[in-house]
Formats: C-alpha cells, structure tokens, sequence
C-alpha cells in the first residue's frame, strides 16, 4: 500500500531525530526486560528458598495441629493412620515430585553443664532430602538410629561436636517426661539464624519413641510438586482424595506464608507500576517526534487534503510512522536486553555488598540474584510500547489534518 510505503519513507526524512527516538525506545525496552528478569529471578528465588528449605509446597496434617504444633493433634487424630500407604498413594499423582512424613516434638538438649531448648524435627532422610533443601542430603544420609544433628548455633551452645552425646528430655504423649540419649551425627548450617540455633533433627522413628508416639501418628506430610503456582488446584485435588484420614486439613504455601504470597501480589503490582512509568516517558519522546515531524509537513498535510485524500488515510500514514518506530526499537531493544538476560540468568547480579545473609519475607535471600524470563510480562510491555506510541502519534496526526488547507499552505517552508 502506498500509506505504508509514505510512512517507512517518511521516517527517514529526518533520520538522525527518527534514530535517537529509536535508541529511546530500545533503552527502555531493554531496561524493562532486564528490570522484569530480575524482579521474575527473585520471586523465584524467595518461592524456592520459602518453600524447599522446610515448608514445601503443600502440607498436610491435622486442623487443629497448627500454629501450637500441639504433639497431641496427630494426621488421623490419635489413632493415627497408615501414613507409608497414603504416601504412596500421594506419590502416584503426576503433579507430585516428592513427600516427606514428619513428627515434631519440643524439648531440652543437654550435654554435661550445656543445656539448650530445641525444636526437635523427625524425618525420614530419604523423603526429606527430595522435599526440603534446609539440611543437605550427605548430612542427613548421617542420620542413624540413635542420632541427632544439630544447627551450628544450638551445637555452639552446648558445646557439642561430631560423636558427642546429647540427653533430650520432652513432654511426651502419654503424660510422662520422655528422655533419650543422641549420638551427634553431625552439625549443619541452615542459612536462616533462627533455625541454626533452635533446631536439631532426628529419625522419625526415634522421635515418636521419645515423644511416646506410636508408630502410625505423624504431625505433618510435606509435598514437593512441579509447578508451585498450581499448588492451589493440586491441593484441591488432594483433598477430594478418597480414603484420606478424618479431620485432616491440606494447606498450599500461600496458606502456610502468608507474607512471601502477598509479597509476590505486590512485586506483581510494581512490576506494572514500573513498565507503565517507562512507557509513559517512552509516549513522551515518540510524541515530542511525531509533533516535529507533522509540523515539518504542515505544508504537505494541507496539499494532500487539497488534493482530495482522506484525513484517515493522512492520519494512517503518520500512525504508522510511529509504528515502525515503535518496532525498530522494539526489535534493537529486545536484542540488547537479550544480551543483558543471558548475563544476568548466567552470571547473574552479586548482592553480597548490601545484603550479606539476607532474610526477606520468610526465605532467604541468596547473595546473587539470577534473571529468569517472565514472558508474559515482556510481552506486555512490548505491546504497551506500541499502543503508546500510536497514541502518541494519533494526537499530533488529528491535530494536522483539521488544519485548514489554505492554512496549512501559507505555512513556512521548513528545511
């Protein structure tokens, strides 16, 4: 079409001001598309350390259990439930990656003249190690009967190292005070301060002895899936299972960390707080351009009206103008915030200067951030840089062909 052909013409007349107005456009672009990354590789970060360092992606466990951790209120009440079975069954679902059973008990850890309060945590080190990422696989694969590992802080205050023995005295299940000897099987560092110094963990076999629990009750099932967005409808899904125990509730980790799920409403909310800035000084510059550019052709605008063409037809020339403004800067900017993403997503951005050993919402922060590509939202941003710019181009255009014709004619004629 010829209005396509005068437009791509057109913006070449004066092409140093059409090139910066492109650069402008790729800056912000890339700008966007990196800023994006790196706020996408963030929320992914704080929802991974959130949820694989201990709480996973779903729970499962008896309603009234949370937030006391009442060591009485056991999945299946106190009878308790053939917990190995309903983990199997749990295992065969296509969006389920890993589950992991544990008992949780309170108690004194003691060592000689050293005593401590602790949060002790029974696992089965072979689930746990495919649910959580709070204590490493090698240290739990340490975990024999009769043994404890304890968080650095809490081993630093009693004294205890590697072989050493620690009496744990705690409320038990059937009223009485339950004591055990511990071997330390070893001493691990969590990376959240709290932990480190309050918690220590053991077979769950030996804490349900401790406890005096039998072997059927269980406090809590962690689950890992695939995909931590959708753990709403998987654990609907789990809910609507049958055969499941009486009285228990099943809890996504919107539920269990309510601050990392608003936080991840909120960092939604400035993502497109921040791309509408850009585009706004983006609209800016563009129409700034276009205003120049009708102006220019005043003289034209109006011989062209007085030739017979239709303002929608002149208008149409000047929008598209603008639109392939838009589009080569579209194209330079995603190139050069494609270079930036691949840096960012390899290498990523060391925050060991200003943060050291960052908690945030619930989760760690590790001390360098990677980029993680949120297409939705980069192409979002490509769309709203293009209706912007036609919207900055359409007022300038509306504004020129409403010129009088003879008007416009006795214009000066601009070099």
């Amino acid at each position: 079409m010829i209005v396509v052909r005068l437009g791509w013409r057109n913006l070449w007349r004066n092409s140093r001001r059409s090139l910066i107005t492109i650069a402008g456009i790729a800056f912000a672009f890339a700008f966007l598309i990196a800023m994006i990354g790196l706020a996408r590789g963030l929320v992914v970060q704080l929802l991974r350390n959130g949820t694989e360092l201990m709480v996973g992606h779903i729970q499962i466990h008896d309603r009234d259990y949370l937030p006391d951790r009442d060591i009485y209120e056991t999945v299946g009440n106190l009878e308790g439930h053939d917990w190995p079975r309903l983990l199997e069954r749990l295992e065969r679902h296509p969006q389920i990656l890993a589950v992991s059973p544990r008992v949780f008990g309170f108690g004194l850890l003691s060592t000689g003249e050293q005593s401590a309060g602790a949060q002790i945590i029974g696992v089965d080190p072979r689930h746990e190690a495919e649910v959580s990422r709070l204590v490493d696989a090698n240290a739990l694969a340490k975990l024999r009967p009769g043994s404890l590992l304890l968080g650095v802080t809490l081993a630093q205050e009693l004294n205890a190292s590697e072989g050493d023995e620690v009496a744990a005295v705690t409320q038990a299940a059937d009223g009485t005070l339950g004591n055990e000897l511990f071997k330390v099987a070893g001493i691990v560092r969590t990376g959240l301060a709290y932990l480190d110094r309050s918690v220590a963990f053991s077979r769950i076999d030996d804490l349900q002895l401790l406890l005096a629990l039998e072997p059927s009750r269980i406090h809590e099932i962690a689950i890992r899936i695939q995909d931590p967005l959708g753990a709403a409808e998987v654990g609907r899904q789990i809910s609507q299972m049958q055969g499941l125990p009486t009285g228990i509730v099943v809890q996504t980790w919107r539920d269990l960390l309510p601050q990392l799920s608003e936080y991840l409403e909120l960092a939604g909310g400035a993502n497109a707080f921040i791309i509408g800035l850009v585009v706004i000084f983006a609209a800016f510059g563009v129409l700034n351009t276009m205003m120049m550019a009708t102006f220019e052709r005043i003289r034209e605008i109006g011989m062209l009206n007085s030739f017979g063409m239709r303002p929608a037809l002149i208008t149409l020339t000047i929008m598209l103008e603008a639109l392939f403004l838009a589009l080569l800067g579209l194209a330079a900017g995603f190139g050069v915030g494609a270079v930036m993403m691949h840096y960012f997503s390899v290498y990523g951005l060391d925050l060991t200067r200003w943060t050291g050993q960052l908690t945030m919402v619930q989760a760690r922060v590790d001390p360098v951030l990677k980029a993680a590509w949120n297409w939705n939202a980069v192409i979002g941003a490509a769309i709203s840089l293009c209706v912007a710019t036609l919207i900055a181009a359409y007022l300038p255009a509306r504004r020129a062909v409403r010129v009088d014709p003879v008007e416009a004619l006795r214009a000066p004629v601009l070099q």
